[in-house]
């Protein structure tokens, strides 16, 4: 299977989650199971994201959250009584995605050791309700958007007329919702303009979340598929002009 890849892409930032029933989950376990993460991601524990990061609410509940980071910061575990969510996450410019067949293993890893850890800690297996992957884009000046009049040179649903009626809009925010193949799911795709609060710079998050809630399907599949169906929909999202400007190539 050939793999899309882009010389400059505004990807920065790839969840791979779980959503659980753990009735027993208290407090205490986010301590404890620290200690046992402790050599990859040692960096004390912490309840909220930092100033300056993006919070992904329509991912996460607002429930507690405990992020635990890698050295690096690159790689990010977030836990919540009911959640467990991987992410892979951009920290410069210069970092380049590693491709969803890296991460996705670092993922696998981990959710089996945490899934482990928890029967041996409380004696009854997880019961995984929910798969999630997300895909984050922040589309700022160097991919080509500065105004909301920008939107029809990167994305094709958008018609010839929208670029007169944007002239005079503050915003433009947008929803979609695709249907998985072999009826696994759903993809959500949002559009939000907002300022990134690193460097006060106007951005275009693009958001692609698919999730499904049969999870008697083997993990690694649905994983397999989500990650297809993300790449598709969003190569069908933007225009051949923008796919050339972000230099996409196809390696076997």
């Amino acid at each position: 299977m050939s793999i899309a890849k882009f010389t400059k892409s505004p990807l920065t930032e790839v969840i791979c989650g779980v959503e659980f029933n753990a009735l027993d989950f208290a407090s205490v376990h986010f301590g404890l199971y620290w200690q046992t993460i402790r050599d990859r991601f040692p960096h004390p524990p912490l309840d909220r994201p930092p100033i300056g990061e993006i919070e992904l609410l329509n991912i996460l509940p607002t429930l507690r959250r405990v992020w635990f980071e890698s050295d690096d910061r690159r790689q990010l575990i977030q836990l919540q009584a009911n959640r467990f969510h991987y992410n892979w996450r951009q920290q410069d410019e210069s970092d380049q995605y590693p491709h969803f067949h890296e991460i996705y293993p670092n993922f696998s890893q981990e959710w089996q050791k945490f899934e482990n850890w928890w029967l041996k800690t409380e004696k009854n297996p997880l019961q995984p309700i929910r798969y999630e992957l997300t895909y984050l884009n922040q589309i700022d000046q160097r991919f080509g958007w500065n105004h909301s009049s920008d939107y029809p040179k990167i994305f094709n649903f958008l018609g010839e007329g929208w670029s007169e009626l944007s002239l005079s809009s503050h915003a433009f925010n947008a929803n979609l919702e695709f249907n998985l193949p072999e009826d696994r799911g759903i993809l959500s795709v949002s559009l939000n303009q907002g300022i990134r609060p690193k460097d006060n710079v106007s951005v275009v998050i693009l958001n692609l979340t698919a999730s499904t809630t049969d999870t008697s399907v083997e993990i690694e599949k649905w994983f397999d598929l989500a990650h297809q169906s993300t790449v598709d929909i969003f190569l069908n999202l933007i225009s051949l002009e923008v796919k050339q400007e972000w230099g996409l190539t196809w390696l076997d």
